[in-house]
């Protein structure tokens, strides 16, 4: 008996000396890993500061008729491919890629798939990149702030968090986990790009997904769906290079999906799941009702174009929620 409770103190002290550097070097992973999300933080802080100190500080100039809003040229311009050399072809021309139809179906995803995980540098047509951000951005202006999951049919939800551009992570999952359904629904909680090399893949992928299963994937916006976000981490760039010739345009369609993306899902009307947490002042009926597509960076309150008055203050209200 002795022995025994001898051999059991032994083996929770080693225990106990193998979790001491395990917590440091997550500790120290952590620190490394989210330093320039801390800074951006810091920087949000300091803007929401100025901001409560400079009530007009977001207002517009007198007489200018600046629009958040993309002008309608924007979507309806002929989007051509990019080759290896730079040149343009046509989707019937030179093109060799992988063909789309919409609407979307599962083998149109499939195809998809295979195409990404096989092909490391295939670049899907320009067109079809547009038409699939464009279905999705119609798709997403239907649904409310948040998303309503319900495990009813399925039992189970698969909630995915993080993806940052990590297109052999995502496909691992549908690979160990199945492909998104009804009776095998998802959420993907927010910053599906930046960081990795293949975030266009797994954003267009996701929004396939969310447009050939819409009860089976629910997207929610996280920090990183945020074109200033993608100025810092990478996103930007790599659009710029795997279309170079569009990446203004096909920027401005993503910024357009950011900003009818969902703020978060719940679950069973029991469970909340957004990307960045709630606060003790966070009112979640106030964020149900916010005009979300108002929002094109998260991190800073929108330029008021309502001359009610208090419209200003109200968007700084509902920003800070």
């Amino acid at each position: 008996m002795k022995a025994a409770i001898l051999i059991q103190r032994w083996y929770r002290r080693h225990l106990a000396r193998m979790e001491v550097p395990r917590r440091y070097t997550w500790t120290i992973f952590q620190s490394i890993e989210y330093a320039g999300e801390q800074d951006q933080l810091k920087l949000h802080n300091f803007f929401n500061a100025l901001l409560t100190h400079m009530p007009g500080a977001t207002m517009k100039p007198a007489g200018s008729e600046v629009s958040s809003k993309p002008s309608s040229n924007t979507v309806d311009q002929k989007y051509e491919d990019e080759s290896e050399d730079g040149s343009l072809q046509s989707v019937n021309g030179g093109y060799k890629g992988i063909h789309i139809s919409f609407p979307l179906t599962e083998t149109d995803l499939g195809a998809l798939i295979d195409t990404f995980r096989k092909k490391k540098q295939h670049r899907l047509h320009a067109n079809y990149v547009v038409g699939i951000l464009k279905e999705s951005a119609i798709q997403l202006k239907r649904l409310p702030n948040f998303n309503q999951a319900s495990t009813a049919i399925s039992k189970q939800i698969t909630i995915c968090g993080d993806l940052h551009g990590k297109l052999d992570d995502l496909l691992v999952i549908f690979h160990k986990n199945g492909l998104p359904s009804t009776e095998n629904p998802y959420v993907f909680n927010g910053d599906f790009v930046d960081r990795g090399n293949k975030g266009l893949e797994v954003l267009l992928l996701l929004l396939v997904c969310l447009l050939v299963f819409p009860g089976g994937v629910f997207l929610n916006r996280g920090n990183h769906e945020d074109h200033i976000m993608h100025a810092r981490y990478g996103f930007m760039r790599e659009v710029k290079t795997k279309y170079e010739h569009n990446a203004k345009r096909l920027l401005r369609l993503i910024e357009r999906v950011y900003r009818w993306l969902p703020l978060g899902t719940v679950v069973n009307n029991k469970v909340l799941v957004v990307h960045g947490g709630v606060s003790d002042n966070t009112d979640l009926d106030w964020v149900r009702n916010v005009d979300r597509q108002k929002y094109v960076s998260l991190l800073r309150p929108p330029v008021t174009e309502s001359s009610a008055p208090g419209a200003e203050l109200i968007d700084k209200q509902e920003w800070k929620q």
